[in-house]
């Protein structure tokens, strides 16, 4: 029981590489996976508050910025269901009007781990996944945080 358990555990290992490598890449041809329109692209400041984590390792939870949401955005319980695929490129979403930029880390093969609410997580192109409790305490995003920065 334990190599089918390992065993397993290592081909959902690897389908995450090959899913966060194939998340790699921008549709803009940029070739950085961000959007290049100015009104959807946050500062520098707010670029680097995003792409670090809170200490524990998990993302602060979601609170909207000052800032009115470009009409492009959707809103944040529209792009953020289990299942549901997260736009590439993801800049952000609304939250009754107000921007609530992308918070992400890049990960060690070109690709971005994107975390909303301290509860969201998922790769631009791919699938949203739910942890079960806060991201810092759920094992599963763990390992893929782990595997993205590795």
């Amino acid at each position: 029981m334990v190599v089918v358990k390992r065993g397993f555990g290592f081909i959902a290992a690897a389908a995450l590489v090959a899913g966060l490598a194939a998340g790699c890449g921008s549709d803009d041809g940029s070739g950085d996976g961000v959007a290049t329109d100015s009104s959807a692209t946050p500062s520098a400041s707010e670029s680097a508050a995003s792409e670090t984590p809170a200490p524990d390792g998990s993302s602060s939870a979601a609170e909207p910025s000052a800032t009115a949401a470009p009409a492009s955005w959707s809103t944040c319980a529209e792009v953020w269901s289990v299942g549901a695929v997260l736009p590439k490129p993801y800049p952000g979403c609304s939250l009754d009007g107000l921007a609530v930029p992308a918070e992400s880390v890049h990960c060690s093969m070109g690709a971005l781990l994107v975390t909303y609410d301290n509860t969201f997580w998922g790769v631009p192109g791919h699938e949203i996944s739910r942890a079960h409790g806060k991201l810092a305490k759920d094992p599963e995003f763990q390992r893929v945080r782990a595997t993205c920065t590795a």
